[in-house]
């Protein structure tokens, strides 16, 4: 998929800018064995602008995902809202560019692709742990119930700490310094 757009009337002035408003489909996102459902397309506005060395898109993507929340596994619903910015040069101007500066050619029709710099943008927004709650108490990881229907009668205790060892150990005066 794509989303093209053409950018031909923006070199006409330096800082000359139109906006951008539009939707994308977006296939699940798989991050680590964490996966992301997309429920309906990713909406998305932004606004390019004439920089003299190319074309500057900045803007914002909101999207809601599905994925399963990371203390209990039951759906956690989420809408992620992600800055989007993208760079565009025409073909033979990427050479004039920083090293570390990253741009997508502009095509020889004199349209860009929204999209790649769009779902770039959403997938570094999403979640490392998601949660359906912020007050999830998780699955038991004794019994296996839900914490958060039902409580369990495992009685299971916070695990010792892997530093409980030291607890006991007291420095003589002389090992301080």
């Amino acid at each position: 998929m794509s989303y093209r757009t053409s950018v031909r009337g923006l070199f006409d002035a330096l800082a000359s800018s139109r906006t951008v408003t539009g939707e994308i489909e977006a296939a699940d996102v798989d991050l680590g064995g964490q996966v992301f459902h997309f429920e309906g397309p990713i909406s998305f506005e932004v606004t390019l602008t004439n920089a003299g060395t190319g074309i500057v898109a900045q803007g914002t993507a909101t999207a809601n995902v599905v994925t399963p929340c990371s203390r209990c596994l039951c759906d956690a619903r989420l809408t992620v809202e992600a800055e989007i910015d993208g760079f565009y040069v025409l073909p033979g101007h990427d050479a004039d560019l920083p090293e570390e500066q990253e741009a997508e050619l502009i095509a020889e029709d004199h349209s860009i692709d929204l999209e790649p710099a769009i779902l770039a943008d959403v997938v570094v927004e999403l979640p490392f742990a998601p949660l359906h709650d912020e007050a999830c108490k998780g699955i038991c990881p004794v019994c296996g119930k839900d914490r958060n229907l039902e409580p369990c009668a495992c009685g299971q205790e916070a695990p010792a700490s892997p530093f409980a060892a030291l607890q006991g150990l007291k420095m003589e005066e002389d090992d301080e310094a």
